[in-house]
């Protein structure tokens, strides 16, 4: 190389670093301005409108708000709701790890599914299911009266606890049932030689090995306790029970000159209650030992004899059935009434009335259409961000993504009903957002995009850089690169996130129930408002139309699990 091409080369070596670090800038600015955005800045546009008083700041809002007996009333609810569902959460949930996870009963996947229906299927769908099966004409509360014994009323604290309690057993089993295969045996058998029998062994080695594993557990459980809006605004509502989520969706939809105000300065309080959740959470698991790279032992360790086996195995599943499968089932047998009837078989009286009304009125129908248009859209958009964030993150700057990641965090810890409020404080001073499905599309992708954020990154952890550079090697362009090498590698665990999400945004009620717009519904706002407005038979098929299909879901995502894993295998 001659002196004279010094320059140039100096010249392309000068370009291609300031191209880099100019890319490198542009993709930090896109993250920082995504994460403040549509993330953060809605979350601030709450916290400044709880302090607004006549034109100025101050803390009137507060001092209106905590004077009320009504407030210290829902303040006190909503406690006791938390901390007696998570009691009942707690129980069922370790018990149920326990037996799955280290007996020899068999049936294990059905007991499995069966623990964990009630969180699949949304928490109003359940609700109306228990409310059918305690209703006026039921044969129990036929059977308590015809007795002259008190019947059950579903109306109330005590059976908010009880649906809440059992639909977040789920969240306690699944948080468990995996660690507590992961123990290693080793333990086990030294105390066992030492002398101890195998309840002292669970107590002493098992359960604190896993003691943050339940904790967390707790704490989950807790939390979505003061998060539901569908159980305490479906039971609470027409009894005058009051929590915060309802507390502050009557203050938000209310008419006075501080009802948003007011609202925000109640969502203020209810997410310092979930972020101080969530901060007790991350201190458990961060002084907790690590179990996560420890291979899950399937092998059962407690040995039941045949007698005691069948015993455990064929109780597990009646308790389960009675408590999560007989109420949809009268819940169905109620929707197929027709007009009043004095008893819920009376088979006079029934027919698929309903079932044609909703099928063939658009505005019925419209809901599930809606929701399903929303949710679909929200899965795309965050395969997409996800995938791009997490892969630029891993193969380029690991610094970049922080502010999307901390964002997405926040907004899925924020209650639904708080994030439901902010949306409507920031994005009403953008033309065109509030009013529309636009803004529920975007606090959809806000609340859930976290879980594809968590799926991409494991996914794309899978992917090793030397297959990525061996395809530039041999002159695959980006696309092929993509099309044959990284797609194919990561499509199962995006699949996993996306089941996820799909469950969660499709039935969700609490954003849409301030979000919507007026000439729209979701389908758990179609749902929550048949029942409200007395239409209850209605509602019910709905509700049991909504559940076929969710069930339909699950098992289609079995199905491609296990072809995957023969796949694989």
């Amino acid at each position: 190389m001659g002196w004279d091409e010094y320059p140039s080369s100096f010249f392309l070596i000068f370009k291609g670093d300031f191209m880099s670090k100019f890319k490198l800038f542009i993709h930090r600015l896109l993250f920082l301005v995504i994460g403040l955005s549509v993330f953060l800045f809605p979350l601030f546009a709450l916290f400044k409108m709880s302090f607004e008083v006549d034109g100025g700041y101050g803390l009137r809002n507060f001092s209106a708000i905590f004077e009320s007996d009504r407030t210290l009333q829902a303040i006190k609810n909503t406690i006791i709701i938390a901390l007696g569902s998570t009691l009942i959460a707690i129980v069922l949930g370790v018990l149920f790890a326990l037996i799955i996870a280290y007996t020899n009963i068999r049936q294990k996947k059905l007991i499995e599914l069966l623990v964990i229906l009630p969180y699949v299927i949304p928490g109003y769908v359940v609700t109306l299911s228990w409310t059918a099966l305690f209703a006026g004409n039921s044969l129990i509360n036929q059977f308590l009266r015809g007795h002259g014994l008190p019947v059950i009323n579903m109306y109330s604290i005590g059976s908010i606890i009880l649906i809440m309690g059992i639909s977040n057993a789920a969240l306690v089993y699944l948080n468990l049932v995996d660690i507590l295969r992961k123990v290693p045996r080793e333990q086990e058998q030294a105390s066992q030689i030492a002398g101890y029998q195998m309840k002292e062994t669970l107590k002493n080695i098992n359960f604190k090995s896993v003691l943050p594993a339940i904790i967390s557990g707790i704490i989950l459980a807790f939390l979505s306790s003061i998060d539901n809006f569908a159980i305490p605004a479906t039971l609470g509502s027409s009894a005058g029970i009051t929590v915060l989520s309802t507390y502050i969706y009557e203050k938000a939809i209310g008419f006075g000159p501080t009802s948003f105000n007011e609202a925000a300065v109640l969502s203020i309080f209810l997410a310092i209650l979930a972020f101080s959740g969530i901060a007790l959470q991350w201190w458990v698991l961060r002084k907790s030992v690590i179990l996560d790279s420890t291979r899950p032992d399937f092998e059962a360790r407690i040995t039941l004899s045949s007698g005691k086996r069948l015993v455990t195995q064929w109780t597990s599943i009646f308790l389960l059935v009675l408590v999560n499968i007989v109420p949809l089932m009268v819940m169905f047998f109620s929707s197929l009434q027709i007009g009043y009837s004095r008893s819920l078989f009376d088979t006079s009286n029934m027919g698929f009335e309903h079932y044609r009304f909703i099928l063939q009125t658009p505005h019925m129908y419209q809901g599930f259409l809606t929701s399903l248009g929303l949710t679909i859209a929200t899965i795309f958009i965050s395969i997409f961000v996800s995938v791009w964030a997490m892969y630029y993150k891993q193969r380029h700057d690991k610094k970049a993504t922080f502010p999307l990641e901390i964002g997405a965090s926040l907004t899925y810890s924020t209650p639904g009903i708080v994030l439901a409020l902010s949306m409507i404080f920031y994005w009403s001073n953008v033309p065109h957002v509030y009013g529309t499905l636009g803004i529920l599309l975007i606090a959809y992708v806000t609340r859930y995009l976290l879980l594809l954020l968590r799926g991409s990154n494991t996914a794309l952890l899978g992917v090793n850089i030397e297959l990525e550079e061996a395809a530039v090697i041999s002159g695959s362009t980006s696309f092929e690169k993509w099309r044959r090498i990284i797609i194919p590698i990561i499509k199962s665990q995006l699949f996993s996130s996306s089941f996820l999400l799909f469950t969660s945004a499709f039935t969700e009620l609490t954003l849409s129930s301030l979000l919507v717009a007026a000439n729209s519904k979701t389908i758990g706002l179609t749902i929550f408002n048949l029942q409200t407005g007395g239409e209850n038979n209605l509602a019910q098929a709905y509700s049991v139309m909504l559940t076929l299909f969710i069930i339909m879901i699950v098992l289609i995502r079995n199905y491609f699990e296990k072809k995957e894993m023969k796949n694989n295998g």
